[in-house]
């Protein structure tokens, strides 16, 4: 089995999806808000449609991103939209959600960044902090605050998480380090 998975559109009449089974991973009940469609296929051949929700904040704005990402194994789905982190499990067709207090930007596999494979455990920069997630355990640790409008992780070294956060937008951007382990900034 060889999974891959690809943004989709909504399908028109005579879509190579019509009939796929269409998976709700919605958190917020009925204060979900359909947002992005994620398409799961083994070796091209369509498996299932992962439809994500955002929530609306306490004004009613919705919390979306411009960014979001995903990362997958033959046994798991990683996926950042809105402010939350989810993990979509292929086997039983269930997910677990983890609400992150701010919007998401990028996912890193661990501790190989520039892989597209999904590893046992991920960074995700959102846009002020890095949360090291586990896929089996949840959330491990979150940074302090590494930006205001921004993080990038450029490179995991020897144990160090080596990024940049903007703290003057436009163009603002610092360099920072964090303890893979735990998360502190050096």
């Amino acid at each position: 089995m060889s999974l891959q998975a690809t943004w989709h559109e909504q399908p028109a009449p005579g879509d190579e999806t019509e009939g796929v089974s269409i998976i709700d991973v919605n958190p917020f009940g009925p204060n979900g808000e359909k947002d992005r469609r994620l398409l799961i296929s083994n070796d091209g051949e369509p498996l299932l449609i992962l439809q994500l929700y955002i929530r609306a904040d306490e004004d009613g704005w919705l919390i979306s991103s411009a960014f979001s990402g995903f990362l997958l194994n033959e046994s798991h789905v990683a996926i950042i939209c809105g402010d939350h982190f989810h993990v979509f499990e292929m086997a039983t067709h269930t997910f677990r959600s983890y609400p992150l207090g701010d919007y998401v930007g990028h996912l890193y596999s661990v501790p190989d960044i520039h892989s597209d494979r999904l590893q046992d455990r991920v960074l995700v920069a959102t846009y002020c902090h890095v949360f090291l997630m586990d896929i089996a355990a949840g959330i491990l640790w979150k940074s302090g605050q590494c930006a205001i409008d921004g993080v990038i992780v450029t490179s995991i070294e020897n144990d160090t998480v080596l990024g940049e956060g903007e703290w003057d937008p436009p163009g603002g951007w610092e360099s920072f380090k964090l303890d893979l382990k735990t998360g502190i900034l050096i």
